[in-house]
């Protein structure tokens, strides 16, 4: 059985890192947590047991820049697509300061023109 608590308390952590650090302007943390989230991303693709039982858990998560990042990757993915938008859209119009809103519009939009995301 694989370690699926470590995969989603990594995945937190960099969703978390990433949304403070783009905050703040620190471009090399924000990059270096889009870099391992863009790794997750990949280990999803790669893995149907590992992405089916752990993006339900982070798409329902506490953080919302947790949220984001497993809505967006679920919309890349194909999986659980009306809870991925219906999400996205619940954070989209919040305030920039309790969630990653701007984030989300710009997630909605490329979806919405391009139909597609890629990582």
């Amino acid at each position: 059985m694989r370690d699926f608590n470590r995969i989603i308390e990594e995945y937190k952590t960099c969703a978390i890192l990433h949304w403070n650090a783009s905050r703040e302007g620190d471009y090399k943390t924000a990059n270096k947590n889009y870099t391992k989230l863009s790794k997750k991303y990949r280990v999803f693709l790669d893995s149907k047991e590992i992405r089916e039982a752990v993006l339900p858990q982070l798409l329902n998560d506490d953080s919302f820049a947790v949220i984001l990042w497993a809505a967006a990757h679920s919309l890349g993915l194909g999986k659980d697509k009306d809870e991925a938008l219906l999400k996205l859209e619940q954070i989209s119009k919040m305030s920039a300061n309790e969630a990653p809103s701007f984030e989300a519009k710009m997630i909605l939009k490329v979806w919405r023109e391009k139909g597609s995301l890629t990582f």
